[in-house]
């Protein structure tokens, strides 16, 4: 499989660097793509000082934005690894989302364990989000939230995906299970230390909730584009 590692990255000078450092020394290093997402730092200097791939955007967008630019770059790779910028999820963890990859799986999520270093608002809204979404994909979901994913081609060309904010990792998840992709699950270490998450709460919990409510609808009364799916299938 090619794979490519995309790093939506905003405000991330501080950590991208070892980020990039330690995706470059996987023993089957990815193509990287960094989109800056509308970032006043360094980030964009530090990415390109790593000598990976940057695609800068003039103003913050939202990660939703920062995804969709990036896959439409890397359209010709059979997957795209999504990962943050700011450490929380090991480069070294990348060949177990590739594997279960090419064992099938069109979109791999990436699991944390809920534990005691994840903050406590953390965890409650991860856990609601999570149990929502699985019910609405029919199969368990059990890190919703979760950025560190494996984006197969086929999924990526086929599933519709609403421009937005971190609201878009629970539609994708939510559209690709009823369009009948094949989702998988690995395991990823908790990592909370010195960066700043960039999920507001005030602000994003409640994008969050209403993307589950309109996917609530979605059972009923599918969009346009989500019928228009659907008659080309996954598999066709």
């Amino acid at each position: 499989m090619r794979i490519a590692a995309l790093v939506p990255a905003f405000q991330a000078e501080a950590h991208l660097g070892g980020v990039l450092a330690r995706l470059a020394a996987l023993p089957r290093a990815p193509e990287i793509l960094v989109v800056v997402d509308g970032s006043t730092d360094g980030t964009a200097a530090v990415a390109r000082g790593a000598g990976v791939r940057v695609l800068s955007l003039p103003e913050n967008r939202g990660k939703g934005h920062a995804l969709l630019a990036g896959f439409g770059a890397l359209s010709g790779f059979d997957g795209v690894v999504t990962l943050d910028a700011d450490g929380q999820h090991p480069p070294e963890c990348l060949p177990a989302f590739v594997r279960a990859a090419e064992q099938g799986a069109d979109l791999v999520l990436g699991v944390r364990q809920r534990s005691g270093d994840m903050p406590l608002i953390r965890r409650l809204a991860n856990g609601v989000s999570s149990g929502w979404a699985s019910w609405l994909a029919g199969q368990p979901v059990a890190d919703s939230q979760c950025g560190y994913r494996l984006y197969g081609r086929r999924m990526r060309e086929r599933t519709p995906i609403t421009p937005g904010r971190y609201e878009v990792e629970s539609e994708v998840i939510v559209r690709a299970a009823r369009l009948g992709f094949r989702l998988a699950a690995v395991p990823i270490p908790t990592v909370y230390s010195t960066e700043e998450s960039q999920i507001r709460t005030l602000r994003d919990v409640p994008r969050i909730i209403g993307v589950l409510a309109r996917l609530t609808l979605e059972r009923v009364a599918p969009p346009a584009v989500m019928r228009k799916a659907a008659r080309n299938g996954a598999h066709s």
